[in-house]
């Protein structure tokens, strides 16, 4: 036999059904015993009232009825609303994070092409000059072998395990004193491609590393390294043709003395100290100088100024470069990381 269900209503609904039926139930027992039939002959206005007034609170309880079922809706719909936007949420962060695979798989293939490109530029360096790394044509070819084989560690190797580059206390220093990375006009338009080819990759890794994980793995592999170096070595006028350094205007201006360097507050992420001094001393051929960071000095390994730009680095894979407006310095480091921090710089004293 099938069973008929109720119909799932509201208990409020059951309540007023049943009072609505006592209460109709109650009015016909008084209209048959109490007013009789004598009750028809009243009158129009007379039976109107009687009704009017036999059916108002009925009314009323309906309309208190329909006013709870209407709010249980709304309830019910701001639930369903705020479940809906949770799926939202949750769907928007699926797809980011989708996204966010599918550029970190498009940066692997890339680095990819990226490694061997630099790798090509480390070996026609190796291959145009007499070198203490590569002794024969014969282990030349060897290395060819490997990187064309697919190890494009290969070259940038060589340079590595040649400084102990990645010994206790002296990771990522590798020390060409520039003599073979800019030593001739080549090999400094190869270096200067082979930095611009890093960075590129170093700006893609950060587009897709929210941790940092990739960027700091790309820059302490031995590519990283090797592009560390270079920036070490780096000297104006190459800062200025590819680091997105100002382009220098009018006369050279007069940095010497005492500057007071501050890291913009939006960049100072990873950075160690946000403000120290910066002293620049012109010499009888070239601009030096030193920064001093909580006591701690060193000396510019390169410095040099073009009109209204300076630019600048000292021991460490960071290169500065600005623009000088008066005692007022505006410019921005570069870390062999790919971090830009701006900042601002004023003059403290006269040289």
């Amino acid at each position: 036999m099938r069973m008929r269900h109720l119909p799932d209503w509201d208990w409020r609904i059951w309540v007023a059904a049943l009072v609505t039926v006592v209460w109709l139930g109650v009015g016909v027992v008084y209209l048959a015993t109490g007013a009789g039939w004598t009750f028809w002959r009243e009158g129009a206005a007379a039976i109107g009232g009687f009704f009017e007034g036999f059916f108002a609170p009925l009314a009323f309880l309906w309309l208190v009825v329909g006013l709870f079922i209407q709010q249980k809706e709304l309830s019910r719909t701001r639930d369903e609303m705020r479940q809906s936007n949770v799926l939202a949420a949750q769907q928007a962060t699926a797809i980011e994070a989708s996204a966010l695979t599918s550029r970190q798989q498009a940066f692997f293939l890339i680095a990819d092409s990226v490694r061997r490109q630099t790798g090509n530029l480390l070996g026609v360096m190796l291959a145009s000059c007499d070198n203490d790394l590569v002794r024969s044509e014969e282990q030349m070819e060897q290395y060819w072998t490997a990187h064309a084989a697919g190890d494009f560690e290969c070259f940038p190797r060589l340079f590595v395990a040649r400084d102990n580059a990645l010994r206790e206390g002296n990771f990522g220093r590798i020390g060409a004193d520039g003599e073979f990375f800019f030593g001739s006009a080549f090999r400094a338009s190869l270096s200067e491609e082979y930095i611009r080819s890093f960075r590129r990759l170093l700006k893609l890794a950060m587009e897709c590393d929210r941790g940092g994980a990739i960027r700091g793995t790309v820059s302490h592999t031995s590519h990283g390294l090797v592009y560390a170096a270079m920036l070490s070595q780096l000297r104006a006028p190459q800062a200025w043709l590819f680091l997105d350094a100002p382009v220098p205007t009018g006369p050279p201006v007069d940095v010497a003395g005492t500057w007071w360097l501050v890291f913009d507050a939006a960049d100072r992420a990873g950075v160690e100290v946000a403000e120290f001094a910066v002293r620049f001393e012109v010499g009888s051929d070239a601009l030096g100088g030193r920064m001093i960071v909580d006591g701690h000095v060193s000396e510019f390994e390169a410095a040099a100024v073009a009109g209204n730009a300076v630019y600048f680095r000292a021991d460490a894979p960071i290169v500065f470069s600005a623009t000088v407006d008066g005692g007022a310095m505006r410019g921005r480091a570069e870390s062999n990381y790919g971090d830009v921090h701006r900042f601002t710089a004023t003059r403290r004293d006269e040289a």
